[in-house]
């Protein structure tokens, strides 16, 4: 199965997390992505303005494990694997065991805000938030009570950075305020403790240092679930041969029109001297055109990039990606009609012209060989696709544009009005010879991402 979630990141970037959930009965997997952006003909993103290249330098993908999934409480109890593992571990396992148990427990807070969110009933709500609360309580101390160190230290500071992210987060959805300073207050007495730097307040706000050191150790802790794909480009070696045969037929070109001229006139005459200069200009022309020829013929057999999937050193999958622009004509009809189910306004789909970007990945991956020599059983992948818009806010207007009208008493007033414009996009994916999809609308303005919601 597959999974989907999307957030803003930041002002000019969006990120979708893919995750890829293997099948228990299947010793390998292969999972088919297809993600459509339908963009306004007025941005000017067209394949001049906008390259295969271009693309690439706004998109950043990672490929990382999926975090084995406990429950905070079950954590909490001190008998689920994650802190057996620590305690158990040798010292050569010690570090990477931490680093695993960090990841899990920062999993594990996330899953448990997103249940508590959607619950309705005040009263659970809160209840849950509590119960959250003395597990994450329960869960700091026991870590810290573990034998100090050099990744002791490196993980319990982002165990404390995490834990105040999460209490916060539940601040603001519960009415657990109380707690949840107190568990805060807690904290602040851990890291003054153990030396840990804070956030300082102070009319000129700074906390670069802090950011900074929070940034490195939370890539430190995290780097043990990201696999390693290196990228290279996909059919190099066809490639270079296509390249040879086309150079190949523009010598042969050339050398058949001297030799024809030549047997006909002989050698050192006029015609066979301008024979051989306008042979010469044909054969970088042929030679070119093959060159043109090849290369799109091999654009609809090769992606851009491919990789490895490797982990700890053992390839465990591959990964493939392309992107291209699409004529409507050629977009499936499934596409379009999800593409045409919804819009702004009705009758919008006849005045409103799009260009369209097709990015698609092909991703396979073996469990066996996930699973080994791990102590823990990964049940698939997260792909985390982040994409930097700030190529399609080159030709917008201004965000804020006046607008005239007469107030109740006749008089005219100017009134602003919000110029948005709107990037459709849909999933398609593919596993198990099932096709799904999911339709999302990016609202955008000169001045970043408004927001980014699914569209039913």
């Amino acid at each position: 199965m597959i999974e989907i979630r999307t957030q803003i990141h930041d002002r000019y970037s969006f990120e979708l997390k893919v995750g890829f959930v293997a099948e228990d009965r299947q010793e390998s997997s292969d999972f088919n992505v297809g993600f459509w952006m339908f963009v306004p003909s007025s941005l000017d993103i067209t394949p001049n303005s906008f390259t295969t290249k271009e693309f690439y330098r706004c998109m950043k993908s990672n490929v990382r494990l999926k975090t084995p999934e406990f429950a905070l409480s079950e954590i909490a109890s001190g008998t689920a694997l994650p802190l057996k593992r620590i305690v158990e571990s040798s010292p050569e396992d010690l570090e990477y065991r931490m680093k695993i148990f960090s990841g899990i427990v920062k999993s594990s807070m996330r899953e448990s805000l997103y249940a508590i969110q959607q619950e309705k009933d005040e009263t659970k709500k809160k209840a849950m938030a509590e119960a959250d609360l003395d597990a994450c309580s329960h869960i700091l101390e026991s870590f810290l009570s573990l034998p100090e160190g050099q990744a002791h230290s490196l993980c319990g500071e982002y165990l404390c950075t995490t834990t105040s992210s999460h209490i916060f987060h539940l601040m603001d959805a519960t009415s657990c305020g109380e707690k949840g300073k107190k568990l805060l207050h807690r904290i602040y007495e851990i890291r003054d403790l153990k030396g840990y730097p804070q956030i300082e307040i102070s009319e000129k706000p700074s906390n670069s240092y802090f950011l900074h050191r929070q940034g490195v150790i939370k890539k430190s802790v995290e780097s043990v679930l990201f696999l390693n794909t290196p990228k290279k480009k996909d059919g190099m070696l066809a490639e270079q041969v296509y390249y040879s045969l086309a150079a190949g037929l523009a010598m042969l070109f050339a050398t058949v029109v001297a030799w024809a001229f030549q047997h006909t006139f002989g050698n050192l005459t006029w015609p066979l001297f301008i024979a051989l200069i306008i042979s010469y200009m044909m054969k970088d022309r042929i030679k070119e055109l093959m060159r043109y020829y090849f290369a799109h013929r091999m654009n609809g057999r090769y992606f851009d990039q491919k990789a490895d999937i490797s982990m700890r050193g053992k390839n465990i999958g591959t990964l493939k990606e392309a992107m291209d622009f699409i004529a409507q004509e050629n977009i499936p009809t499934e596409v379009m009609e999800i593409r045409n189910s919804s819009h702004i306004f009705s009758g919008e789909e006849h005045y409103t012209s799009e260009n369209v970007i097709l990015y698609k990945k092909q991703v396979h991956i073996d469990r066996n060989l996930m699973n080994f020599p791990d102590p823990y059983e990964y049940d698939g992948i997260n792909d985390i696709f982040r994409f930097q818009v700030r190529p399609f806010l080159r030709k917008m207007d201004n965000p804020i544009i006046e607008g005239r009208c007469l107030d109740e008493n006749d008089n005219v007033i100017t009134v602003p009005c919000e110029k948005i414009y709107y990037v459709n996009i849909i999933l398609q994916y593919q596993y198990a010879g099932k096709t799904e999809y999911r339709r999302f609308r990016l609202a955008l303005d000169r001045d970043g991402i408004r927001s980014i919601d699914e569209v039913q």
